[in-house]
C-alpha cells in the first residue's frame, strides 16, 4: 500500500446487487479521499426479483431497474459505461473494450453469470441473461404473437425457480392467447419434479399454479440438443418450439479464464469469507460471480444482497487497516416465486402456501428495497465538498498542507513521461516539430488557408476518457463548421489535485481519449500544457486546412434556403438535470451519445449539397447561432417546432426546470422573436436557447438540394437530421424569427417566394 492508503481507486467492475448496495451505502457514508468508480456496460441494472413481474405486465422497466447512473452521482462516484474483458492482476489494470485499460488500487467484481451455452444449438436460444436483451426479445415476441392468429410454441429450459417463473410469467401475459390454443407454453426440466430444491408441498403448490395458467410441464426430459424445430432429449425425441429459453445453470464471464485468478471448475471467481478472491488481498468478488470454497452457494439474488453490506465495509476496511467482516450465509430464507398473476408461493423452513396476500407481500418487499436506490439524497454540493477532503484517517494529516499556483502548479515531469509513453504513436505530414519541443513547427500546404480555433470546457462527465473525447470533439467541431481539414491540436489540460499516482491515471485517461479522436479525424497532437486546479478543465488549439474556394462560412445564407440541423436539441437541459442528480441514466446516455458523433461527415454532406451558410450550434443555443447567420445578410428566418429533433428526456428536463447556468443570457435572443405566445407553452421554446456542448451543425441549403442532403445525412447515422425551417428575405430593418408549432417548409417556402428556382 502506499503512503497515504485511503487516496486511492476502487473499482467496482458491474452493477449487480452487490455493488448497488455499496452505492446505495456509500452515499450515505462516503470515505473521505478514497475514489470510486463503477463500470458497467449498461446505465441500468435490473433487480431480478422483479423481473417475473415485469415480464407479466405488472411492472414498467424503470420499476424493475436501478438506475446506476444516478446511483454513482449519489454516492459521489464516477460511472464509466464500458464493458470488462480482462484483467492484468500483476498490474493492476482492467482492459475496457474500445478505450484504455483503467488502473485501480483495490478490484471488486459483480458481473454476474450468464446461461450456460454448452448444450448443442444453444446458440437458437435466447437467454434469459442479459436481461435487456432478453426484454427487447419479449417486447418484439408479444407484438408478433398479437399480430399473427398462427399457434406459437414456446419452450422455457431449465426447471428451478427462475424458470418457473418465467413460464408463468409469460403464460399470465398472453393468457388470452394461450385460452385460445394460438399460444402454448412449455416448461421443460431434467428432473421429476419442479421446483428443484424445494420441498414437496411448495412443488405441488407450483405445479397448480402452472396447471391453471395453462402451462405444458414435461418432466424427465433432459434436453440434448436445441434445433431449428425445437428440443431433442438423449432418445432422439423430439419436442416441437418455435422459440427457445435458456433458465439453465449459470456459467461465468468467459474473460475471467486468463485473469489469474483462482477460479471454481464452472470459471467462477473462489473468494473466502470475507469475500476476497483467494490469494489476493486487491481483489475481491460478490453475487453470482464469487464461489466460496468449499461449498458454492446457489445462485440467487438474495445472497447478493446480504453480501453488500460485507462488501462495503470490505471495501473500506482494506483502505484505513480495520478489521474485515466475515460474510455468513443465511441457512434458509423466506422465498417468495410469482405465480403469473398477482399470486405468489411463499416457502420457508418447509411451509409452504399461494396466495394473492403472498404477492402483495413480495410486492412490498420488492418495491421496498427498490426505493433505497431512488429515493437517495442529492445534495452534491455537500456530497463533493466530503468526498474532496482528502485527509488520512489514521494520522489525521493532510494529503498536502499547500498547492502551490503559477508554474508550481504544472502536473510533474515524471507524470508527463509516463503519460506520453503510453499514448498511441502519431504522425502527420505537415507537423515538424511538436510533443517534446518547445514549440510546434507546421508545414503548410501550398494554396490552403490556416484556419484556427479554440475552445475550452468544464468537465460535463466524470469519465476523463469520455471528457477528452468531447473537450477534441468540441474543438474540431469548428474547423468542420467551415469544412476545413483538421492537421494539427494543442491541449490545455487542468487535472484536480490530488495524489501523484492518481494524477497520472487521469491525464491517462483524458489525453487517450482526446487522441482518440483526433486519430479518428487524421489530426496529431502538437504539444500543449498541463497544470493542477480545483476541476479537471480541457481546452484544445486546433488548426486545419482549406483551399479558399472550399472554405464556409456561418454568413452567406439567401431567402428561399431550407434550415437543416444535424442533430437534435437538449444536451444543457440534461446536463443540468445530471448536475442536480435528476436525471435518468437512459437520458445521460442518448445526450452522450448524440455529443460523440462527430460532425465531420455532416460538414462533407452539406458542402457537397451547396450550403450557402454554415454554423455549428454550441453554447449560444440554435437561436443565438440562427441570429449570427442571419444578422450580416440582414434576412429573417421561420421554424418550425414539430421538426427540431430532441433528445430523449430532454423536454421533461425543460418542463421540470432545470436549465444551464448559461440560459438566462441566451434567454437575451428572444427579443428577436416575433410572435413569442406561439411558443412559450412548448418545450421547445427553451430548448432553442439550450447550450449544446458538441451540439450538431447548422446550415442554410438550396431547396433543390435539401431532402437528397437530408437523406444523405440519415444514411451516414445523424438519425434525427431534419429541415427545421426556412430562410425568408426580412420584411423589417431588423432581423427576426417566425415560429411555427407545425407547418410543411415548402409551404412557408412559396408564401415567402412566388418564384423560387428550382423549386420542388
Amino acid at each position: 500500500m502506499q503512503e497515504h492508503p485511503n487516496y486511492q481507486d476502487i473499482l467496482l467492475v458491474g452493477g449487480g446487487h452487490s455493488h448497488a448496495i455499496v452505492l446505495q451505502m456509500w452515499a450515505m457514508n462516503p470515505l473521505p479521499g478514497a475514489r470510486l468508480t463503477l463500470v458497467s456496460p449498461q446505465v441500468q441494472t435490473a433487480y431480478s426479483g422483479m423481473l417475473p413481474g415485469m415480464v407479466a405486465g405488472h411492472y414498467s422497466l424503470e420499476d424493475t431497474h436501478i438506475d446506476l447512473a444516478r446511483l454513482c452521482r449519489a454516492a459521489g462516484a464516477r460511472f464509466i459505461q464500458a464493458c470488462a474483458h480482462e484483467i492484468d492482476i500483476d498490474n493492476r489494470t482492467v482492459s475496457l473494450l474500445g478505450r484504455p485499460p483503467i488502473e485501480y488500487d483495490l478490484l471488486s467484481l459483480d458481473v454476474g453469470a450468464t446461461p450456460a451455452r454448452e448444450l448443442p444449438g444453444s446458440e437458437l436460444a435466447i437467454p434469459v441473461k442479459p436481461i435487456g436483451h432478453f426484454y427487447r426479445f419479449w417486447q418484439k415476441l408479444q407484438k408478433q404473437v398479437g399480430e399473427n392468429t398462427s399457434p406459437f410454441r414456446l419452450g422455457v429450459v431449465g426447471g428451478g425457480a427462475g424458470g418457473c417463473e418465467l413460464s408463468m410469467a409469460m403464460a399470465h401475459a398472453l393468457q388470452g392467447a394461450v385460452k385460445k390454443k394460438q399460444v402454448e407454453v412449455h416448461l421443460i426440466h431434467g428432473a421429476a419434479a419442479i421446483p428443484q430444491g424445494y420441498p414437496v408441498r411448495a412443488r405441488k403448490l407450483v405445479s397448480k399454479e402452472m396447471q391453471e395458467l395453462g402451462v405444458q410441464l414435461h418432466h424427465n426430459w433432459n434436453v440434448n440438443e436445441i434445433t431449428e424445430q425445437g428440443v431433442v432429449n438423449g432418445s432422439g425425441d423430439c419436442l416441437p418450439l418455435d422459440q427457445v429459453i435458456l433458465t439453465t445453470n449459470a456459467c461465468a464471464p468467459p474473460w475471467l479464464a486468463n485473469s489469474g485468478l483462482s477460479l471454481d471448475d464452472k470459471g467462477f471467481v473462489v473468494v473466502d469469507q470475507t469475500l476476497r478472491a483467494q490469494g489476493r488481498e486487491d481483489v475481491f468478488a460478490a453475487g453470482d460471480v464469487a464461489s466460496f470454497a468449499p461449498e458454492p452457494l446457489p445462485k440467487a439474488g438474495v445472497y447478493a444482497v446480504r453480501q453488500g453490506p460485507v462488501l462495503f465495509h470490505n471495501l473500506r476496511a482494506s483502505l484505513t487497516g480495520r478489521r474485515l467482516k466475515q460474510y455468513r450465509p443465511q441457512k434458509d430464507f423466506l422465498s417468495l416465486l410469482s405465480c403469473g398473476g398477482k399470486r405468489a408461493v411463499a416457502v420457508r423452513n418447509g411451509f409452504a402456501a399461494a396466495s394473492g396476500l403472498m404477492w402483495r407481500w413480495k410486492d412490498s418487499i420488492d418495491r421496498t428495497f427498490m426505493r433505497r436506490f431512488s429515493e437517495l439524497p442529492m445534495d452534491m454540493a455537500d456530497h463533493t465538498a466530503k468526498t474532496k477532503d482528502i485527509v488520512d484517517q489514521r494520522s489525521g494529516s493532510s494529503l498536502s498542507p499547500m498547492r502551490c499556483n503559477g508554474c508550481g502548479a504544472k502536473v510533474g515531469a515524471d507524470i508527463l513521461r509516463r503519460t506520453l509513453a503510453t499514448l498511441p504513436d502519431q504522425h502527420s505530414e505537415y507537423l515538424l516539430k511538436g510533443v517534446g519541443d518547445d514549440a510546434a513547427v507546421m508545414d503548410l500546404p501550398a494554396n490552403h488557408l490556416l484556419v484556427q480555433s479554440s475552445d475550452q470546457l468544464r468537465a460535463p462527465v466524470d469519465d476523463p476518457w469520455i471528457f477528452g473525447r468531447l473537450a477534441a470533439l468540441h474543438a474540431l467541431s469548428d474547423l468542420f463548421a467551415m469544412n476545413a481539414r483538421p492537421a494539427t491540436a494543442q491541449i490545455l489540460a487542468t487535472l484536480p489535485t490530488a495524489a501523484e499516482e492518481i494524477t497520472r491515471r487521469d491525464l491517462q485517461q483524458l489525453l487517450a481519449g482526446a487522441i482518440h479522436e483526433l486519430n479518428r479525424h487524421h489530426c496529431v497532437l502538437s504539444g500543449g500544457h498541463t497544470a493542477e486546479g480545483s476541476e479537471m478543465l480541457m481546452g484544445l488549439t486546433v488548426n486545419g486546412f482549406s483551399e479558399r474556394e472550399q472554405l464556409l462560412e456561418k454568413t452567406g445564407a439567401r431567402g428561399g434556403d431550407c434550415l437543416i440541423l444535424s442533430k437534435p436539441l437538449g444536451v444543457g437541459t440534461i446536463l443540468a438535470a445530471e448536475g442536480a442528480g435528476e436525471a435518468k441514466g437512459l437520458w445521460l446516455q442518448q445526450a452522450l451519445e448524440t455529443m460523440l458523433h462527430s460532425n465531420a461527415d455532416a460538414a462533407e454532406i452539406f458542402a457537397r449539397h451547396n450550403a450557402n451558410a454554415l454554423t455549428d450550434v454550441t453554447g449560444f443555443g440554435l437561436l443565438g447561432h440562427l441570429l449570427e447567420m442571419l444578422g450580416p445578410e440582414g434576412l429573417s428566418a421561420t421554424l418550425i417546432a414539430e421538426n427540431l429533433p430532441l433528445i430523449s428526456g430532454a423536454a421533461t428536463c425543460i418542463e421540470r426546470g432545470w436549465l444551464s447556468s448559461l440560459q438566462p443570457q441566451n434567454a437575451n435572443a428572444y427579443a428577436f422573436v416575433e410572435n413569442p405566445q406561439e411558443w412559450q407553452p412548448l418545450p421547445q421554446w427553451s430548448l432553442i436557447t439550450d447550450p449544446q456542448t458538441c451540439g450538431g451543425l447548422l446550415a442554410a441549403v438550396p431547396i433543390d438540394q435539401a431532402e437528397a442532403c437530408v437523406g444523405a445525412l440519415l444514411e451516414r447515422g445523424y438519425t434525427q437530421a431534419s429541415i427545421i425551417g426556412v430562410v425568408t428575405d426580412a420584411q423589417n430593418p431588423e432581423v427576426s424569427v417566425h415560429l411555427r408549432k407545425s407547418a410543411d417548409w415548402r409551404a412557408l417556402i412559396s408564401q415567402d417566394n412566388e418564384t423560387v428556382p428550382g423549386q420542388v
